[in-house]
């Protein structure tokens, strides 16, 4: 399988390489450290702190094995613990993967393959982004190709000295050793190697079955290096509690396709063009070219492990990231797909005009054409990952500069996710208390033992929530503050909703009542007047009584400002933190809306009237006030005066 050029050829070809390397090197380190870690990230980078056993312990526990964790430990050591630094040991796997890219596809294939292939994947969308992320994904996709590579080695028909041999088989055994306590994953790899190799020795006789129970003693003994883990590896798949997702196959399996080809920075819509052109290339390497056994061993590698990913019911979007150990030899097809069509116009050219070059000469310059043709169509997913804000990380670090720049006594920072105490504190070193809630409440008393000392000791909590689907299934936590706190704002940081709510009650009751529209009236509200300090909460209980059956859905707003012009601080949300819109009011109840007005920092001082209204979203239309006991003015009721005073 291995092809032999000419010590000046060859020469080109590892200058080529060696450019190739540099290329994707650069395209790994370009803004590495610009984004905040995300949750999974900030979990290395807190794990990565701890001493070995604390670490393998750590990983006991978790549905990751520790080799990952271990590495980054030793890697942080010598190089520092900052979001570059962290994320360098991922890039230096990306760089390897296109090497050992270009040597599995000049092994199995031809040196042109190769070059073509360590193009494709040094600037593969989703090999970039994962490259550029403090996770085990990259490395994992590394260790796939190494033991692939190394079996190719191994079933090479050309004459290799013992030492070679020897050393493709103990570089097989570690590299699948390795991938095992890497990646919980890394199974679908081996089994879609093993397809491999019986279809690599298919008809080869006994010396073939000789090489196959070689094969199967080198998994023996990789399986045997793992055997220590083995008990936990089983234990914690077995009780991996993540519930199946739901899905069209063929939408799915679409959609895991592109993450393949570009990865998640680039739209279905948007990805039309690469995703043929990949597509296109992948399948004239496949039906096209010499050595079919290795282009089918190529689509086994490319699409078994694909193919096991919904067998095994294992399709979400978090988990799209395990199709890395594809993207490799699915790019070397497109490559092989690539160079054979570089010999099919080279030849054209020659038969057409035997005047020019020979067709060897052309054969490179067509498929270096192509190859960045192909790269072409992919470059709008590279820009999305550098520069477009809607692909971005979810930015822990912006959430804890913006919570410590307003910092005041009496702030708490709640956590609903596990694990997300690691990722936030990475950023958040010291001020207010970063509290971890409990996982999956059994039960509303529960969530009540733990949240009423907080709410008695702190005045301003800041919430983040993230995957409540799988942390509070029920909403517990956030029910429960809806009914007992003061819902002051809300906002999407990336995946991460952050909520911020008061916790004293006001204090006083007003007389004022209303009645809003044709159905809805204001019985009571209580406030707190007089001042309020930059960055302060104003804290306020309206209770509403349905006077009729509504149908539809509106939203209450409290406005801090003049009388005649826009507000300076305001609230806008359905009643109960959104848990009891108008229309599942009973004709008689009495809503308790508890919320807040969060007073920003810059927000100008000065003597202003706080005010509620309700109006509908759809239309922006507020509802008519009918009231004998307040004032109201253009859809709003007057409740009181607020002071903002002068930031000290």
């Amino acid at each position: 399988m291995t092809r032999q050029l000419h010590p000046r050829r060859t020469s080109a070809v590892f200058a080529v390489l060696l450019a190739l390397l540099l290329l994707g090197f650069g395209l790994r380190m370009y803004k590495l450290g610009v984004q905040s870690f995300w949750y999974d990230e900030g979990n290395s980078a807190r794990i990565a702190e701890r001493s070995v056993p604390l670490i393998i312990a750590g990983a006991a526990g978790d549905i990751h094995p520790p080799l990952y964790y271990l590495a980054l430990h030793y890697w942080r050591a010598a190089a520092g613990d900052s979001e570059t630094a962290l994320r360098m040991l991922s890039v230096v796997s990306g760089v390897l993967l296109i090497a050992v890219a270009a040597l599995l596809a000049r092994d199995l294939l031809n040196p042109l393959t190769g070059l073509a292939a360590a193009t494709l994947v040094a600037l593969s969308p989703f090999a970039v982004y994962y490259s550029q992320e403090a996770r085990m994904y990259e490395l994992l996709a590394l260790q796939a190709s190494v033991t692939t590579w190394a079996l190719v080695r191994l079933a090479s028909p050309r004459p290799a000295s013992a030492t070679a041999r020897t050393f493709a088989a103990g570089l097989y055994v570690l590299g699948t050793a390795a991938g095992l306590y890497t990646q919980y994953a890394y199974p679908f790899v081996m089994v879609a190697q093993g397809v491999c190799v019986v279809i690599w020795l298919a008809g080869g006789g006994s010396a073939h079955w000789r090489s196959l129970l070689v094969y199967a003693l080198l998994n023996v003994a990789a399986i045997d290096l793992f055997i220590p883990w083995l008990p936990i590896a089983v234990r914690q798949i077995a009780s991996w509690g993540v519930a199946p997702q739901t899905y069209q196959l063929a939408q799915a399996a679409l959609d895991a396709y592109r993450w393949l080809v570009v990865g998640r920075t680039l739209d279905l819509g948007q990805a039309t063009l690469p995703l043929t052109a990949i597509s296109a290339l992948a399948l004239a390497g496949l039906l096209s070219g010499e050595h079919w056994r290795a282009r089918v061993f190529l689509l086994v590698l490319a699409l078994l492990p694909f193919i096991l990913l919904f067998a095994f019911k294992l399709y979400r979007e978090a988990y799209l990231k395990f199709l890395l150990v594809c993207a490799a030899p699915w790019l070397i097809l497109a490559a092989h797909g690539i160079a054979n069509a570089a010999t099919a116009a080279a030849n054209w050219l020659f038969k057409w005009r035997q005047s020019l070059p020979h067709r060897l000469a052309i054969r490179p310059v067509a498929a270096a054409i192509l190859t960045v043709a192909a790269a072409l169509t992919m470059q709008p997913s590279l820009n999305n990952l550098y520069n477009n804000p809607a692909y971005a990380r979810d930015d822990y670090r912006g959430i804890a500069r913006m919570i410590e720049s307003g910092a005041q006594p009496g702030d708490a920072v709640l956590l609903d996710a596990p694990n997300q105490w690691e990722v936030f504190t990475y950023y958040h070193r010291r001020g207010a208390p970063a509290i971890p809630l409990a996982y999956r409440p059994v039960s509303d008393n529960a969530v009540a033992s733990q949240m009423q000392p907080i709410v008695a000791q702190y005045t301003r909590l800041f919430v983040l929530y993230y995957g409540e689907r799988e942390s509070d299934p029920g909403g517990l936590f956030e029910r429960w503050l809806a009914q007992h706190a003061y819902k002051a704002d809300e906002q999407w940081v990336g995946n991460i909703r952050l909520v911020v709510y008061a916790t004293q009650a006001p204090a006083q009751t007003s007389s004022i009542t209303a009645t809003f529209g044709d159905s809805i009236a204001l019985v009571s509200a209580q406030i707190t007047g007089g001042e309020v300090a930059p960055g302060g909460l104003v804290p306020v209980s309206l209770a509403w009584r349905a006077l009729a059956r509504l149908t539809a859905r509106y939203k209450v707003f409290l406005h801090i400002g003049l009388p005649d012009a826009p507000p300076v601080a305001q609230n806008d949300a359905e009643p109960v933190g959104g848990f009891r819109p108008t229309s599942s009011w009973a004709p008689g109840e009495t809503i308790i809306d508890q919320r807040a007005v969060w007073v920003r920092a810059d927000a100008p001082p000065g003597r202003y009237g706080l005010y509620v209204g309700l109006y509908d979203p759809s239309t922006g239309q507020r509802l008519a006030i009918d009231t004998s006991h307040g004032t109201a003015m253009a859809g709003r009721l007057y409740l009181g005066d607020i002071t903002i005073a002068t930031r000290r």
